[in-house]
């Protein structure tokens, strides 16, 4: 058993899974979408745009600030001092306190009918918030874990005024790192170098989001709805990829991010991938920024979706029966100072001691 990569510059030949909907019989817990961003960089623009779909109508809206997203002219009624009804059927509250206790608390309200129904969460974090937290909520609070998982987690970078990311690398880097799907805004504003300049920054740090440009908010959104481990990656369609869970390889990872793919060959002993996480994570958490893939393990006829921010990780999932799947499994990392070298490492000195 062995963990090896592919040829340099040559994409692994793994197919992307079908999307996962909500309540296939795979993971029917309420999808919650984390939206970030610098300040600046279009987030209430883009929301305003979301919540006037009605592929989204019915959305319960988190926000730090109420005011903030400019959503007065929408109100219809207020149903409590916390949470306000808008016309198109959404639902929005702000952030006071703690975020767990807040979706706890929703739920709850949800299920005993005090406030209308909803059909998943977006949130809107603030433009100097790392996205990661929140997902490391949503994987290791286990009563959460039931009700909610991870949809998707869309950053934002501004094309046009580079000096923001710039102000603040790591953060900005935390918010691409955390993404499958990243939105050049200001487009219309940038020159064509600053919007490829942009593009590459992002896709440097994080080669496997889907990498889209939205102008004025808008964007395709099906982008949103359509709820995959993955998404299609690097920006491309799959067709062109090759189906390949590496995208398109990135010239520079800047300030020691850099990402990468193990391939392993013959499917893993779960007890010694458990030990071989636990090690890892207990080492170097904070310098995980992103791992997901897709595993194959001894003695189970499933595939199964593993991912992950930081130290903490959302419980498996396992794909549909009859779902296609990788012939081989994939774990891609998104890390800061570590390399394809020092993981590989340790995953083959568990398997020498596993004998």
């Amino acid at each position: 058993m062995s963990a090896t990569r592919p040829p340099e510059g040559v994409p692994s030949s793994v197919p992307v899974p079908p999307d996962f909907a909500a309540g296939a019989g795979v993971d029917p817990r309420m999808p919650v979408i984390v939206v970030s961003g610098f300040l600046g960089s279009g987030k209430t623009t883009l929301l305003r745009r979301v919540l006037d779909t009605p592929e989204l109508a019915g959305s319960m809206l988190i926000v730090n600030e109420i005011g903030e997203i400019g959503i007065d002219h929408h109100l219809l009624e207020r149903s409590d001092e916390e949470t306000v009804l808008l016309d198109n059927g959404c639902m929005c509250c702000q952030l006071r306190s703690d975020l767990q206790t807040l979706l706890v608390d929703l739920g709850m309200r949800r299920k005993r009918g005090e406030i209308p129904s909803f059909e998943r969460i977006i949130i809107e974090t603030s433009g100097l918030a790392d996205p990661g937290p929140i997902a490391q909520t949503l994987y290791g609070d286990a009563p959460l874990a039931r009700q909610y998982r991870l949809a998707h987690v869309v950053t934002l970078v501004d094309a046009a005024h580079p000096q923001a990311r710039q102000a603040a690398p790591r953060m900005a880097e935390r918010q691409v790192a955390a993404a499958d799907l990243i939105l050049l805004t200001k487009s219309d504003r940038a020159a064509p170098a600053q919007l490829e300049q942009a593009r590459q920054w992002a896709q440097a740090i994080n080669a496997q989001a889907r990498c889209e440009t939205a102008v004025m908010g808008r964007l395709d959104i099906a982008l949103l709805t359509a709820v995959t481990p993955f998404g299609r990656l690097g920006g491309e369609p799959a067709s062109t990829q090759g189906g390949s869970y590496l995208g398109r390889r990135a010239p520079l990872h800047p300030h020691g991010v850099s990402s990468f793919t193990l391939v392993f060959e013959a499917p893993v002993p779960r007890p010694v991938f458990q030990l071989f996480l636990d090690v890892l994570t207990s080492l170097r958490g904070p310098d995980l920024l992103r791992t997901k893939g897709i595993l194959h393990f001894e003695g189970e006829p499933q595939a199964v979706l593993i991912q992950g921010v930081c130290h903490v990780f959302d419980k498996p999932v396992a794909l549909p029966a009859g779902a296609p799947a990788p012939a081989r499994s994939s774990l891609v990392f998104i890390a800061r100072k570590l390399t394809r070298d020092d993981i590989e490492g340790l995953w083959r000195a568990f398997i020498r001691l596993a004998g």
